[in-house]
């Protein structure tokens, strides 16, 4: 009788070790966008958003969610990206939102995966791949921008952070 029961818990420690590990491949960064956060000088807006960044490292892989609200009619989306760089401080973009950000007024959620294709190096930064850019993400040096016809250098920003593990 001691065997089998040895033998189930054993099993069931290989299962709960293999998810453990499974979930550490993933870290999740967000960031609160508004026109407080842009530079060189603050933009006043009442445009405001969220993003929240599933990085799976194993893959390279990076699962959005983006939210944004009162985006002005008068000023759509022209784009959006990931840049490198601390709070604070503007910096290069390394990862393009999808083309499809564009043209977007009021309030809006999209839904995008990033990898290896949106990647841009920055090789005078230190970005040579995009597992420097996932590592940039993590540390807190990069940041989410969202650019409007209003507002072509960025209509709301947000420094990422990583959740607390």
């Amino acid at each position: 009788m001691k065997q089998p029961f040895g033998m189930c818990a054993g099993a069931a420690a290989f299962i709960l070790l293999a998810s453990a590990a499974a979930s550490a491949q993933t870290v999740t960064v967000r960031a609160t966008l508004s026109g407080a956060e842009e530079t060189p000088a603050i933009v006043l807006t009442g445009a405001v958003g969220t993003v929240e960044a599933s990085i799976d490292t194993a893959n390279r892989e990076i699962a959005v969610t983006l939210q944004v609200f009162n985006i002005p009619d008068a000023g759509p989306t022209t784009a959006g990206h990931f840049h490198v760089g601390p709070k604070g401080v503007g910096g290069p973009v390394v990862l393009d939102f999808p083309s499809s950000i564009a043209g977007r007024t009021g309030d809006f959620t999209m839904r995008f995966r990033l990898s290896a294709a949106n990647f841009r190096a920055r090789p005078e930064l230190g970005i040579n791949t995009i597992d420097d850019m996932i590592q940039a993400m993590v540390a807190g040096n990069a940041y989410a921008n969202v650019h409007s016809a209003r507002n072509p250098g960025g209509e709301i920003r947000g420094q990422l952070t990583a959740d607390s593990q």
